[in-house]
């Protein structure tokens, strides 16, 4: 379960949970505009290391303005690292918490004992295109129209209607993040918590930011110079293409890539035994 506070950062207080214990590692949420739904995956290595989480700022059980960029993002987990006196820590992240986990790796290299990019859309923007088009093919025509009506009805919806909605959206929208979407029902409540819902203009400031930062002329220079040891894991059946997941893995001199059959977006809830031996492999490698 792990120990919870809050943690005061400039222009937020962010929610945390520490457990475990060994060299620290901190997991980073996806979204952006989500919450914390890496449990799972700490729970997995916490007899390895002492494993932090925490709600993004705004995000979830989390406070803060409405500064929304990679800066900030960087510069939150660069507070946390210094408030529970980590000196060096490997920093994993799911999805956007992948991108964040990089550009903090980039950023921050001396602070960096190992990267673990999860599921991550890797620094070739042509992804979007793709992933587009296996989400729509997921759904088929009737789940793109029941979609397109779930949208056009959070808009308007307050209340229990609006929790109701969101609710049947996400599930919807993510049931294509599996390998099997019959899972989704059994998988919802490892990913939300009654009573939260994702912050658009989060996802919408703090998404375009990350574009950017994917996007940067210097980037693959960058990239080629980190000396940080680095995982990424790929699900096989994830809508995000596996080829991002490769380019990335070719471009970072240090890193090995891992793609895990028969699961999607999230591997830790279809592949648990896979996923769980693949971190704890890296994570005790001397």
């Amino acid at each position: 379960m792990g120990t919870a506070q809050h943690v005061d950062v400039p222009g937020a207080s962010l929610w945390t949970v520490r457990q475990g214990d060994g060299p620290a590692l901190v997991l980073c949420h996806g979204g952006p505009g989500l919450w914390d739904y890496l449990g799972p995956v700490a729970d997995a290595v916490d007899d390895l290391a002492t494993v932090y989480r925490y709600d993004q700022r705004a995000c979830g059980r989390s406070t803060g303005d409405s500064r929304y960029d990679m800066a900030i993002a960087i510069a939150d987990l660069e507070a946390l690292r210094e408030h529970w006196g980590v000196e060096r820590w490997v920093v994993a992240g799911h999805s956007f918490g992948a991108t964040l986990a990089l550009a903090y790796c980039l950023t921050h290299p001396s602070r960096v004992s190992g990267l673990i990019y999860l599921s991550g859309t890797g620094v070739d923007s042509a992804w979007h295109a793709e992933y587009r088009a296996n989400r729509a093919a997921r759904l088929g025509p009737e789940g793109q129209r029941r979609l397109s009506e779930l949208q056009a009805r959070l808009s308007l919806a307050r209340g229990e209607e609006f929790a109701a909605v969101s609710r049947a959206y996400s599930e919807l929208y993510l049931s294509t993040d599996l390998a099997d979407p019959t899972h989704m029902r059994r998988v919802m409540p490892s990913l939300f918590i009654e009573g939260m819902h994702p912050k658009q203009e989060v996802n919408r400031l703090l998404g375009e930011d990350a574009n950017r930062f994917v996007e940067s002329a210097g980037l693959p220079e960058q990239l080629a110079a980190c000396p940080t040891r680095a995982l990424i894991v790929h699900g096989e059946a994830d809508p995000r293409p596996v080829w991002a997941a490769r380019k990335l893995a070719g471009l970072l001199p240090c890193a090995a890539l891992v793609t895990i059959p028969d699961a999607g977006h999230y591997p830790w809830l279809e592949r648990p035994d896979v996923f769980r031996d693949t971190l704890r492999s890296f994570l005790a490698a001397p």
